[in-house]
This record gives C-alpha cells, sequence and structure tokens, in this order.
C-alpha cells in the first residue's frame, strides 16, 4: 500500500525544508519533493571543479531570521550562527578599501581615513538605522496585511502597524516616510561625500534588480537590507541546509530528491488532490505548498484551462526581469582584494555614475563591460571547500540581462567571462594566473539548472508593487484561488534572498486553515 501524507511540499530549498519542519512539528505527515539530485536550492554547495566546492549560488546568510532558527531548535543539529552581519570590504578603483563591520565606531573610524564627514555622517546613518530596525524588522517577519479584503481583522492589523509607525516619533516617521520612496542616490548622497562609500553601501538596494541608484524606492530595498542584516551563518548557506534537513528528518519529513513534479491535480471543484511526477507516479494529498516560482506554479504545474483570466493575467504581468550572473573561480593561492584580504564578502561599485553605466546597457538587452560585482571568498571560513593553501571565489555579477540580444551562447558567456576577470584583475592583481577552474552561470544558466523563471535569483523583483502584496494580490498571503494550493518560497512575502521566512509564514498559514 502506499504512503498517504496530509501535505506535499514542491521544492527542497531553505524555505521548502523550513515549511516542512513547522508543519512535521505539528503532526502533519509531510513530503518534500525535489526535482534537483540535492536539496538545498539556491543555498546548496555543490562541486564545480575537481576537489572546488561552492557554498551556495547565493551566499550572503545575514539576512536569515534568528527566531526562526530558534524555534525550528536548528542549534540541536549542529547549526552556529553568529548574532551580527559579518564584515564588508568596499573596494574604489583606486586601490582604497573601507571595512563596514558590526561595530559601528570602528567602522566610522575607518571611514575618517578619507572623511570626517563621512564619518559622523555613518554614525548618524547607524543611529537611524537602529530607531527604525525593531519597526522594519517586524513588517518583515508579521503577516503581510490583506489589501484585498477589508474586515475587522485586516483593519485591525493595519491599526497595529500604523501605531507602532507612529510610536518611532514625529521626526523619525516623516524621515522614514521621506526617503522611503527615495532613490538610494539621493537618500546617500544626503549623508556622504564620498563615492565608493555611497556606491557600497547602496549595493544591496540593487541587487537582484531591475533598477539603478537613480530609480525610485531603491532606499526601500537598502532598508529592508540593512534593518534584517543581523546575523551570520557559520559555514555558511550550506551549513543552514545541512541543519534544516536533518531537522526535518528529525521531525518525521520524507525528502525525496531526483522527482519533479509534472502537475498539481485539481479535482473538478478547483481544490487540491495531489501532485502527478515526471515518471507518472501520483501522490495524493489534500494539501500543496508551492516554493518554486509563481510562474512555475501556475503556469507549468496547472492546466491553462484551470486558470481564470485575473489569475492568469497577474502571474503573466509579475516581473521578474533576471538581471544577474554566477561565477565561481578555483584558486591555487589565498586572494585579496586592494590589498586586503582574509575577509569573506567584498563589493564593488565605486560611484553611483559608475553603477548607473552598469545598469543603463541592460536596459537594450546588453551587459555592462564593468560589472557590479558581490564577492564572497568561503574558503576563508570554510577552508575544506578547496585543497590546503588554495581558494573558493564565489562572484555575483550583476547587470547581466536575461534577454541577451543574440541569445546566451558560447561567445556571450565567454565574453562575459573575460569582462568580470579583466573587473577582478583589476582589484587583486595577477588572480586570473591563480584561476585552477571556473564555472560560469548566465541567467538562462539559472532558469535551466534552479527553475528560476526568467533567471531571476529572487523569484521575482523586489519592487514596492511586488512586496506588500508578494507575487500579486489573488496569492498575496501564501493562500491561492484554488483550495488546498499554498505558496511558501521566495515569490511569497517578504521576498527572496535566504531568510527563512516565506517558508515559515507560509508554514503557518496552512496550519490557520488546516
Amino acid at each position: 500500500m502506499s504512503k498517504t501524507y496530509d501535505i506535499l511540499i514542491i521544492g527542497g530549498g531553505h524555505n521548502g525544508l523550513t515549511a516542512a519542519i513547522v508543519l512535521a512539528k505539528k503532526n502533519k505527515r509531510v513530503l518534500v519533493l525535489e526535482k534537483r539530485p540535492v536539496v538545498g536550492g539556491l543555498a546548496a554547495g555543490e562541486e564545480f571543479h575537481p576537489g572546488y566546492f561552492t557554498n551556495g549560488l547565493l551566499h550572503d546568510t545575514s539576512e536569515v531570521n534568528l527566531q526562526v532558527l530558534r524555534k525550528l531548535q536548528l542549534e540541536n543539529f549542529g547549526l552556529k550562527w553568529q548574532s551580527a552581519a559579518p564584515t564588508v570590504a568596499l573596494l574604489s578603483k583606486q586601490g582604497e578599501c573601507v571595512k563596514l563591520s558590526h561595530d559601528a565606531e570602528q567602522t566610522a573610524t575607518e571611514i575618517a581615513r578619507f572623511s570626517a564627514k563621512d564619518a559622523q555622517a555613518y554614525r548618524e546613518y547607524i543611529s537611524f538605522l537602529a530607531s527604525i530596525r525593531p519597526f522594519i524588522a517586524n513588517l518583515l517577519t508579521d503577516f503581510p496585511p490583506d489589501l484585498t479584503a477589508f474586515g475587522r481583522r485586516q483593519l485591525w492589523t493595519l491599526l497595529k502597524k500604523s501605531l507602532a509607525l507612529r510610536l518611532l516619533g514625529k521626526k523619525k516617521m516623516l524621515e522614514l516616510l521621506k526617503v522611503t520612496p527615495m532613490c538610494v542616490a539621493d537618500f546617500l548622497n544626503e549623508k556622504f561625500e564620498t563615492g565608493f562609500i555611497k556606491a557600497g553601501i547602496a549595493a544591496p538596494a540593487l541587487y537582484g534588480s531591475f533598477t539603478g541608484p537613480w530609480s525610485s524606492y531603491t532606499t526601500l530595498n537598502l532598508l529592508m537590507h540593512e534593518c534584517r542584516s543581523a546575523s551570520n551563518i557559520v559555514g555558511g548557506p550550506q551549513a543552514l541546509i545541512n541543519a534544516l534537513t536533518k531537522a526535518a528528518e528529525n521531525a518525521g519529513v520524507e525528502i525525496r530528491t531526483n522527482n519533479a513534479v509534472q502537475e498539481i491535480l485539481l479535482d473538478e471543484n478547483h481544490s487540491v488532490n495531489g501532485v502527478r511526477l515526471s515518471t507518472d507516479e501520483v501522490i495524493q494529498a489534500p494539501i500543496v505548498a508551492a516554493s518554486c516560482t509563481p510562474q512555475t506554479t501556475f503556469f507549468n504545474l496547472i492546466q491553462p484551462a484551470q486558470l481564470n483570466y485575473t489569475l492568469e493575467h497577474a502571474v503573466q504581468h509579475y516581473r521578474s526581469r533576471g538581471t544577474t550572473a554566477k561565477l565561481h573561480l578555483a584558486l591555487n593561492k589565498p586572494v585579496a582584494f586592494n590589498g586586503v584580504g582574509g575577509l569573506e564578502f567584498y563589493r564593488t561599485g565605486n560611484s553611483f555614475d559608475e553603477m548607473e553605466r552598469a545598469f543603463d546597457p541592460v536596459k537594450y538587452g546588453a551587459f555592462s563591460e564593468e560589472p557590479v560585482l558581490d564577492i564572497h571568498v568561503p574558503t576563508v571560513s570554510n577552508t575544506g571547500l578547496a585543497p590546503s593553501g588554495h581558494s573558493v571565489l564565489s562572484v555575483l555579477i550583476h547587470f547581466a540581462p536575461i534577454n541577451l540580444k543574440g541569445g546566451w551562447n558560447e561567445d556571450s558567456k565567454k565574453r562575459l567571462y573575460d569582462i568580470t576577470i579583466k573587473t577582478l584583475e583589476h582589484y587583486s592583481p595577477g588572480i586570473s594566473a591563480s584561476i585552477a577552474g571556473a564555472e560560469l552561470l548566465t541567467p538562462a544558466d539559472l532558469e535551466q539548472r534552479y527553475g528560476l523563471t526568467y533567471g531571476h535569483i529572487y523569484h521575482g523583483e523586489h519592487a514596492v508593487d511586488q512586496l506588500i502584496t508578494r507575487p500579486f494580490p489573488a496569492c498575496a498571503n501564501y493562500t491561492t484561488p484554488f483550495k488546498g494550493l499554498y505558496l511558501c518560497g521566495s515569490g511569497s512575502f517578504p521576498g527572496g534572498g535566504i531568510t527563512c521566512m516565506p517558508g515559515y509564514l507560509g508554514a503557518q498559514t496552512i496550519l490557520k486553515h488546516c
């Protein structure tokens, strides 16, 4: 007799695993179905060159919600973390470097080497973030308001959030309301004068987005990152996946890899019956939670005739224009940038003008000749990822579009690779001579390997209209128009990156309904 399940989860990334643990702890029989040979999704580490391993496609764990980790008791499964964001080095083209650490005064002292005005501005910036952090963090860890159904519960939720905003005090409240719609360039230009410092602080606001520093509401993205960037997983994303997997198995979750879902089965009333796998195996369950992209869920796994026009229109217009490529490098020696080694994270950008020029070609289906790079050296803290004395470099290349003119092919990939190596060479002279192996993944490769629709690393753009009612109003609260079908991936609130929140809140929503 085949097993029966209460809930099927599509996708074994960090959100899918998080949801599975929460549900299994409530005595639900849960099956996770992962189409790839390994679990972890964008947080999975894999060998990309003999003896060299990545630590996840996305390498930033600073936004992982620590309350979720504690509620899942992941420390019992070997997970360790630091309650502070890691140090990040901001690089200039002139060979300069500023290290941003969790110690604000130490960072201000670093900045003072370039500008006393900027050092004081940084103290004030950190003070502003500290004052709004509880409010922003609460918004990003609570259920989003349901703007499609105004009843007493929804009005009470909005009232509480409005009261929390008012409790910031008049001055801080007005400042927050003023800066949120601003472009990040204007926001930081009002505070700082040193170009590469402004660009480096602003960079996370642009990652994975179809925006430049002069695009509106990019300050909102920056504030979201700054206010939830408060952790550092020891061992990186793969360590998180290892702990989540052990916790899931301990809770009774069954995990099946190499099991691609072909179709979500619905009855004549559009209620979930289960799924059909690519092998034609049918697995029945009254509830399915999808951690894949919204487009995959509704356009690939549900029959077109079962979608109404409103939902189909919403999915079609959900923006997921991938602009990020990934480069993994195997190096036969330790690495330093602008003479600074021993750190894991580095950012380029140099100035807002250069960042905007890097973004401009994307609008016309081209990639930048001088890309903005988010650089991670995981072997600084995890030497086991490479042979002794060697290094692994994990580089997110920003402003490389999915819709490249002429398409992505070997020639265009080689061109992007050469441009990226040239850029790295500027900050780390001689690095090209130490390359033992490389892997470049374009947005098209990311779509093919990880199922990222249009190669978008966050399952959809972090624009203001796609955050509050994410992914779109009909499915903004993890529910869908189909009874028994829920969303629990990065395409849901509060968005992409490694946070565990969509999986956690999605699971809580399921528990409310069953």
